[in-house]
């Protein structure tokens, strides 16, 4: 694992030669929790999601920009402001609120806001990150806060369909997709739990993945047996990556 002398114990980005994100967090080169997700994906899936960007050219980059916008506007709300989503986006951002608010205490969103926290900003402030000096790897939470006494991490998602949190029945083709996205923010919110924990001692007791599509939205719990369980399995992929990536060289893309 390379290391630096450069910028303190602030975190900041940074870009490998293969095209990883990576935080610089302690002195050290650590990849973001979807970066890690991404590249230990099997081959078959990552031969899918080629092939579904050559059969819609241009949805990744939109679905990248509905779903910024529609983060903005939660941040936005969360503190007290007008969400300001585009028109465009408006059937993704109906319902959402309803889950925000049953948020009765906020310590994040999308950077602390609690100052024993701060530590965890960048050099600007602008972006803050959480990350394993232990299993080494970093990431950016959506949203940790209290729901009734229970401390809670939350994620938006934006999907051209529901999430599921069971295995669709055979052929469901839709549910599948919904069954694979549900697995992967598990696993990402499980290891951004691990790495807030390691950080600042601050134990989330469940998450909560708040999806929105043009005709629902969702509000699913998964609780804290469920979240150690994908943390193992999150884990499991962070040491695949580091045993294949390790020697990336990176370019300081901070700036």
């Amino acid at each position: 694992m390379m290391t630096t002398e450069s910028k303190g114990d602030l975190p900041y980005r940074i870009q490998t030669s293969s095209g990883h994100r990576k935080y610089l967090c302690s002195g050290l080169y650590m990849p973001s929790v979807t970066t890690v997700l991404s590249a230990t994906e099997t081959e078959k899936s990552k031969a899918g999601l080629r092939q579904w960007q050559l059969n819609n050219p241009g949805a990744l980059e939109a679905a990248s920009t509905r779903g910024s916008a529609i983060h903005l506007g939660c941040e936005n709300y969360l503190r007290g402001l007008d969400p300001g989503v585009p028109d465009e986006y408006q059937d993704f951002w109906n319902g959402i609120s309803q889950y925000l608010d049953w948020f009765d205490i906020i310590h994040w969103s999308e950077r602390p806001l609690r100052p024993d926290w701060y530590h965890l900003r960048s050099d600007d402030k602008e972006v803050a990150f959480v990350w394993s000096t232990e299993h080494l790897y970093a990431g950016c939470p959506d949203l940790i806060g209290e729901i009734g006494g229970v401390k809670v991490i939350a994620d938006f998602k934006t999907s051209t369909g529901p999430y599921m949190n069971r295995f669709p029945d055979q052929g469901d083709r839709m549910g599948f997709g919904g069954w694979r996205k549900y697995q992967k923010c598990a696993q990402q919110m499980a290891a951004y739990r691990l790495a807030l924990a390691e950080r600042t001692g601050y134990k989330c007791d469940v998450a909560l993945i708040i999806v929105s599509t043009p005709e629902t939205s969702q509000g699913i719990f998964i609780d804290s047996d469920q979240m150690d369980l994908y943390e193992s399995r999150f884990l499991k992929r962070a040491k695949m990556f580091h045993d294949k990536f390790d020697n990336d060289e990176v370019e300081d893309c901070s700036q």
